[in-house]
């Protein structure tokens, strides 16, 4: 299973803040690798196992290897820069408030995921987006009569079960999709959009005339 881009961050900051201090005690890079990924990210080894999480930190470690020759951090400096943190995820939800009271809810998600990515531990992110769901207006599906295109009944379940509807895109970045949007039929490399790893915009291809724009990776109506 890829972790997602906030638990790619939170082991970057946490490789930031703690390297230096580990990688100069007995065991270098091992070292450092072993106690960060043991000692500073209990919630990401429960989920995706401690080898997991140790090839993740070793990973990122290699190609950030200036994080180790780094000065060392104090707990006050370490304490500053989740203090920053925090507050520019702080920033980003005060705007994402104000989109919210002004009914623009793909502003109001783009500007949560942007303060869960500059400090993925301040809050709990998800209950933010859950509240927003819950106030949305479905969209209404694309139009297909005239095409040679189907929306899919329903979706497959797979491991974990989103199930339907589509609550998000990509296995990796999770992009929000707005509720309504559907599945077109048609033998997909991933079974449903929550598994999907073809989230890039060249990945998404005009189909029937122009009319509906399709994600290769799982058929999502993009439209």
């Amino acid at each position: 299973m890829n972790m997602t881009r906030p638990e790619l961050v939170t082991i970057a900051q946490t490789c930031a803040d703690w390297a230096p201090n580990y990688f100069r005690i007995p065991g270098g890079k091992d070292a450092a690798v072993r106690y960060i990924a043991d000692g500073h990210l209990d919630g990401l080894t429960l989920k995706y196992s401690r080898p997991a999480v140790w090839r993740a930190v070793a990973a990122h470690l290699d190609a950030h290897p200036h994080l180790l020759t780094a000065p060392r951090t104090t707990q006050a400096e370490r304490d500053n820069r989740q203090a920053a943190r925090n507050a520019r995820a702080a920033a980003h939800l005060t705007a994402a408030l104000h989109h919210h009271k002004a009914a623009e809810p793909y502003e109001t998600l783009a500007l949560i995921d942007r303060a869960e990515l500059a400090s993925p531990n301040h809050k709990d992110f998800d209950r933010y987006r859950r509240a927003l769901h819950g106030n949305l207006p479905p969209l209404t599906p694309t139009d297909l009569t005239g095409t040679n295109l189907r929306h899919r009944a329903t979706l497959p379940l797979a491991h974990p079960h989103p199930g339907p509807p589509v609550k998000y895109h990509g296995s990796t970045s999770r992009r929000w999709v707005y509720p309504g949007h559907r599945v077109i039929e048609g033998n997909w490399p991933a079974a449903i959009p929550e598994h999907c790893t073809a989230s890039d915009d060249e990945l998404m291809e005009w189909n029937a005339e122009g009319t509906v724009r399709i994600c290769t990776g799982c058929g999502l109506d993009y439209t």
